[in-house]
């Protein structure tokens, strides 16, 4: 099989990855908009030369480098480098603004991952162009690079359906790539601009409401304020809970509800599975705290937003995790590990694994009940899915769950408490962005680390970091083209 592997091209990875460098430069552009406008000076020169040179580096891997059609694992690669580069670009950003190198390393994976899980303790003295960034590229994060750049970048007619087919849904139809990212940019766009819109309504702040924005429709969760959304009147609640379910929702439903109509929305398999389970996690959160947890006097309205915000993945919290009882954490492991659909920007192991493990399930048994020779097909949300499907949707779960188990055991063997480890690897790896306390500047450096790479592989997935760390990917021999 190693023989018959086809090792990336180097010029075609690096020249897709010059377009999407070009991309975050423009944004960093959109920062120092802000820094102008908060008279931060400092954090103003800080992302001219972070756009600058993501943006002169982006150009020139594009004149050094032929663009050709780009191969499925290819694409995968692209997919999985681009948050490395983008956090490489953001570090220097975010160690300006005050944090240790180690802490900004952690900061700005979270922000392009749309994880969360923050550095920063107390908002209150941090840069407001920080948070802005931080909120900007959990936006750009959430609808994904890929997207944006064919969106923004790429020209029509440009073979680059693979790329686009690592942010979308197993068997999505895509007569135009760039048309198809171009519909998905505009409808996130509206769909951000309406958020920030109705925040203002409910009397948030201007700058609060556009990080808020940014930061719903991507699940990123990232707030202004050091206790999330605590405190904060039930209008605003009720507004950001439609947007986080639209965040969990599979992108290309966007499209799918603009041609076909609600119908097409309340037929979806994944739609109905994830608002199911954010009621179940409603009812559980209610039950909690008239019992268990019944000294933190929470209400309806706390359980309701938890239940929803737990299964988008997105963050957003008026509940301190670290106050629950064994029984609360317990139950919130279990949608930070599920998350939202397949194609969302949630992350997780996705509802439509779920689907079809649970197809699996039930065919095993079906299979020991009928005469030998009866064939069923393999169905899930009315496709067919063959048998090279279903062993990567089991690979997956496989190493999904291997990864948290070994990184909850090196936290546990560094002496911290096995369900709090578990709690706070299964944030970083879901990208869901809750915390116990552990993600803070008094971790050591390799519990850092460890967590951000848990975000990175939870972003782009098991199989393409094993694709990137996989070194006959990049150095095998090249069989001559046919």
């Amino acid at each position: 099989m190693r023989f018959l592997l086809r090792p990336v091209r180097h010029g075609v990875v690096l020249n897709y990855l010059g377009q999407l460098m070009v991309l975050l430069g423009a944004g960093l552009v959109v920062s120092a908009l802000v820094a102008v406008a908060t008279t931060e000076w400092l954090m103003l020169l800080v992302h001219l030369l972070a756009a600058g040179m993501a943006a002169v580096a982006g150009w020139l891997l594009r004149r050094i480098t032929v663009e050709s059609a780009i191969r499925p694992v290819e694409a995968l690669v692209v997919a999985g480098l681009i948050y490395v580069l983008v956090t490489l670009g953001l570090a220097p950003i975010m160690h300006a603004g005050g944090l240790a190198w180690d802490d900004a390393i952690f900061e700005a994976m979270s922000s392009c991952t749309t994880t969360g899980l923050t550095m920063i303790g107390d908002t209150a003295g941090v840069s407001r162009t920080l948070l802005f960034t931080r909120a900007l590229m959990q936006w750009y994060g959430g609808l994904g690079f890929v997207i944006l750049t064919l969106a923004v970048l790429v020209p029509p007619g440009t073979s680059a359906s693979r790329l686009l087919m690592t942010q979308l849904e197993k068997g999505e139809v895509l007569p135009s790539a760039v048309a198809a990212a171009r519909s998905l940019a505009h409808v996130y766009a509206a769909y951000t601009a309406a958020i920030i819109v109705l925040l203002l309504v409910t009397g948030m702040g201007v700058f609060d409401a556009l990080c808020h924005g940014l930061a719903t429709v991507s699940t990123g969760g990232f707030s202004t304020r050091s206790t999330s959304l605590a405190g904060d009147g039930l209008a605003t609640l009720v507004v950001l809970i439609p947007f986080m379910l639209l965040g969990g929702w599979p992108l290309a439903m966007y499209r799918r509800w603009r041609s076909e109509g609600i119908s097409a929305v309340l037929r979806d398999a994944q739609v109905r599975l994830l608002t199911l389970l954010a009621v179940v996690w409603i009812a559980t959160s209610l039950v909690l705290f008239r019992t268990t947890d019944a000294g933190l006097e929470h209400g309806v309205a706390d359980a309701v937003f938890l239940g929803f915000s737990l299964q988008t993945g997105t963050g957003f919290t008026t509940v301190d995790p670290s106050t629950l009882s064994v029984a609360g954490k317990l139950m919130m492991l279990l949608p930070m590990n599920i998350g939202g659909a397949l194609g969302s920007t949630a992350g997780a192991i996705k509802i439509y694994r779920l689907l079809v493990l649970a197809a699996l399930l039930r065919m095993t048994i079906f299979r020991t009940v009928l005469p030998p020779a009866v064939v069923k097909p393999f169905m899930v949300a009315g496709r067919s899915l063959g048998r090279d499907e279903v062993e990567t949707v089991a690979a997956f779960v496989i190493g999904y769950l291997a990864l948290l188990g070994l990184s909850t055991a090196c936290f546990a063997a560094a002496g911290l408490d096995p369900l709090d480890a578990l709690f706070e690897c299964s944030s970083a790896l879901g990208a869901s962005g809750f915390t116990v306390g552990l993600a803070s500047r008094r971790m050591a450096v390799w519990q850092k680390l460890l967590l951000t790479f848990n975000m990175w592989v939870g972003r782009i997935e098991i199989i393409p970091a094993a694709l990137v760390l996989y070194p006959p990917i990049w150095m095998g021999r090249r069989r001559r083209e046919v």
